[in-house]
This record gives C-alpha cells, sequence and structure tokens, in this order.
C-alpha cells in the first residue's frame, strides 16, 4: 500500500539516480574548461535521463503523496463525519433528557398547583367552618323572654296572694319563632290601621283585601324598621355575621361556592329564612347583601306561604328561589 514513506524513498531513489547520472555521464570531462565548446550532445542524454527516468520517478512520487494527502484528508473527512455523528447523538440524547426534565418539571408544577389548590382549600374551608361555628354561638346567645302571666282573674280584682312570675326565656333558634310573630304583629297594626282609614273593614291575613300591592310593600318595609328597632341588639350580629360569610364565599371564589352557600342555608329553621328574606329588602340590607342573596339562590326552599303576604315574593326575581 503506498504510503509517504513510499513517496520518500522514491524521491531519495531519484536523487541518487541524478547524483549517479551526473558522474556517469561527465566522468571523462571533470575539468571544465569555458573556453571549449559545450557537448550538446551529452547535455542532451544527460536531460533525457533526467526527464525520462528521474523526472517519471519524482513525478510518481508526487502522485503518491498526492494520493496519500487524498486519502488522509478522505480518513479526516470520515473521521470528522463520525465525530459530527456522534455529536448529534449527543445533542439529540440532551434534548430527550430535556424532554424528559421539561415532564417532570410540568409534573412537578402540577403538584405544586394542586397542592396550592388543597393548601387554599383548607384554608378557606377553615375559616369558613369558624365562621360557621361563631354564628351558632351567636345564635346560641339569643334569647326570648315571654311573659305567660294568667289572665284569668277580673278587671279590677287584687289576687289574694303575690301571683308567681310565670315568664319563659327561650333560646336560640327557638326565638326566631317569636321574632317572626313579632314582625307579622307590626304588619298587621299598619294594615289594620290602612283599612280603619281608607276601607272600614277589619283585615284579616291572607284574605282577599282590597289594599294596592304598592303599599302592602311599603307596609313592609315599615314594619321591618319598626321590628328592627328593638330587635337589633340580638338581630343585628347575627344578620351581619351572615353576610360576612356568603361576602366570604363571594370573594375567595372556591371550585363550588353554591355548596357552601347551600351548606349555610341549610342551618337556617324555616323563621331564620323569612327574617333574612325582609331583612335583604330593607335599607340594611338591599345595597349589599339582596345582591348576593339572588346571585347564590338562597332563597331556594322559603317557606312562601309564610310570607307576610303571598306578593311579597316578587321582591326578589325568581334566580333567587331557583
Amino acid at each position: 500500500m503506498f504510503s509517504e514513506k513510499t513517496s520518500k524513498i522514491l524521491i531519495m531513489f531519484g536523487i541518487g539516480l541524478f547524483l549517479i547520472g551526473i558522474v556517469l555521464f561527465f566522468w571523462q570531462n571533470l575539468r571544465f574548461d569555458i573556453s571549449q565548446q559545450i557537448d550538446s550532445n551529452k547535455f542532451s542524454q544527460f536531460g533525457d535521463f533526467v526527464g525520462g527516468i528521474i523526472g517519471s520517478l519524482l513525478a510518481f512520487a508526487g502522485v503518491i503523496l498526492f494520493y496519500v494527502a487524498l486519502t488522509e484528508q478522505r480518513e479526516d473527512i470520515r473521521i470528522n463525519r463520525d465525530v459530527l455523528k456522534t455529536q448529534v447523538n449527543a445533542l439529540e440524547q440532551q434534548i430527550k433528557e430535556f424532554e424528559l426534565q421539561r415532564e417532570e418539571l410540568e409534573l412537578t408544577r402540577e403538584v405544586f398547583v394542586d397542592q396550592s389548590k388543597t393548601l387554599k382549600l383548607q384554608q378557606f374551608e377553615s375559616t369558613f367552618f369558624n365562621s360557621m361555628t361563631l354564628l351558632n354561638n351567636i345564635i346560641g346567645n339569643i334569647s326570648y323572654t315571654v311573659n305567660n302571666t294568667p289572665t284569668y282573674q277580673r278587671p279590677g280584682d287584687e289576687p289574694a296572694f303575690p301571683q308567681p312570675d310565670r315568664s319563659k326565656t327561650y333560646l336560640g333558634r327557638d326565638c326566631f319563632d317569636f321574632f317572626y310573630k313579632d314582625l307579622k304583629s307590626e304588619y298587621t297594626k299598619l294594615i289594620a290601621d290602612y283599612s280603619l282609614k281608607n276601607i272600614k273593614q277589619v283585615y284579616v291575613p291572607n284574605s282577599d283585601f282590597n289594599i294596592p300591592k304598592e303599599v302592602k310593600n311599603e307596609f313592609a318595609l315599615a314594619a321591618w324598621d319598626n321590628f328592627f328597632d328593638y330587635t337589633h341588639s340580638d338581630l343585628g350580629h347575627y344578620f351581619r355575621t351572615i353576610y360576612n360569610i356568603v361576602k366570604f364565599i363571594n370573594d375567595k371564589k372556591p371550585e363550588n361556592p353554591k355548596y357552601y352557600t347551600n351548606l349555610l342555608r341549610s342551618q337556617f329553621s324555616t323563621y331564620e329564612h323569612l327574617l333574612l328574606f325582609y331583612n335583604c329588602i330593607s335599607e340594611f340590607g338591599n345595597e349589599k347583601f339582596k345582591p348576593l342573596i339572588i346571585e347564590y339562590s338562597m332563597l331556594d326552599n322559603l317557606a312562601s306561604s309564610e310570607l307576610l303576604d303571598n306578593e311579597h315574593r316578587e321582591f326578589y326575581p325568581e334566580k333567587a328561589y331557583e
């Protein structure tokens, strides 16, 4: 196989032949005399010798060098191609690793997102149920005293003995039945006064009574104002707490807010629900509380038949009852 060494050997051999040729051709004429005429035949033969034999050897050596250079260049190209291929494979492997890392990061991010959602939900529910506990404590501290002194004595008679105190105090949710009766009493008084002044007939609740709807709506608001004047110390804190619970749900917007408002609504007794109805159309709840009542349909399952007047249902759109 030809190599750079072969080319060097041929070059050295050619140089050796060149030196030998000089000796052979000019052996008899080692002394040069410039006055003599040059032997053109001998120089011509020497030139043919150099060009024919030595030149061919040197040319062949050059071809070998070119071949060797070309072979080495081709080998370098092959090696570079293999190196490039290896680099491409390494790059593809890195890309795959980056893809795996990206997938791991996405999974990690999803885990963090889920953990964040879980933590937010836990914080929300902790506050929500603490607020529900606070509401129940407020309800437990509400009291209502009913005077049950017997009325069988004739007017003007003095009791033979001091009468015992027959009043009874109710606590908690038992009070709301009496609160609603007081509200209904305030409304009935207003309707009765109106009837005496304008219609001259006795008012019977839920009867076919010819009073304009606008008047009945006005009396509902007036009755609430009168009623709330002497009950706000018990009920004011109660309604503010309910409002803040619903507002908290609305502000935090959990995944299913209606679940929590329904849970709150399920705690209301019949008369709590009715009192909430009238509180939210009054000046105390009409602006801020009523829109939330409508938004979360908090009048669903309201005992509409127990309203002060059946037409009062129209204070709210149907969405509030869905």
